[in-house]
């Protein structure tokens, strides 16, 4: 049975792929497919963090509180946040922007900081915290509460939502002339 640590690590290299992809399409000026995929990036990163905050980092952060090392694991949920941010302005942008382009290289910076401070330092911090059998628990959360949030989060994109403003059990409908300003 895969630890959180193989589950979690298994989506960072699928984000980096992706990321990969849209920096290909952005070379070859093909915008059109980079937004398609930045929509399939949308939806990993989001699911991904959501679940990630709720089913690792708030256990972790309990582990944490007890070992005098809370702050990794809010650092983490901050991280996640200021992603959030940058999805959604990208997701009101134009892939042919020049201020795309910078916003979403950025976006890879973050994400790239992110999984190497998540991999190298919270991971084997947590290992000393959680017995096998949480991790393997924490695991199968993660992969369910993932799929919930993915599908969540695909139906608000087809819908149009802000998703990420708002809390995705809630379904916020805002028109183009309505739409919350970062």
């Amino acid at each position: 049975m895969a630890s959180i640590y193989d589950v979690l690590k298994k989506d960072h290299r699928e984000v980096e792929k992706l990321f990969e992809k849209i920096e290909d399409c952005l070379d070859g000026e093909e915008y059109a497919e980079a937004e398609h995929l930045f929509d399939t990036l949308k939806t990993e990163l989001t699911a991904h963090a959501k679940a990630e905050e709720q089913v690792f980092y708030e256990p972790l952060k309990t582990a944490a509180k007890e070992k005098e090392g809370e702050e990794l694991a809010w650092e983490g949920g901050e991280e996640h946040h200021v992603m959030a941010l940058l999805l959604n302005e990208l997701s009101r942008m134009d892939a042919e922007e020049e201020e795309w382009k910078a916003k979403i290289k950025v976006l890879c910076e973050i994400v790239e900081h992110h999984v190497e401070e998540e991999e190298g330092e919270i991971f084997p911090q947590a290992k000393k915290w959680f017995t096998k059998e949480q991790e393997q628990q924490i695991a199968e959360d993660m992969k369910e509460m993932k799929n919930k949030y993915k599908t969540k989060v695909e139906e608000a994109l087809e819908e149009d939502i802000e998703i990420l403003m708002h809390p995705l059990s809630q379904k916020h409908s805002h028109s183009s002339s309505h739409q919350r300003q970062i």
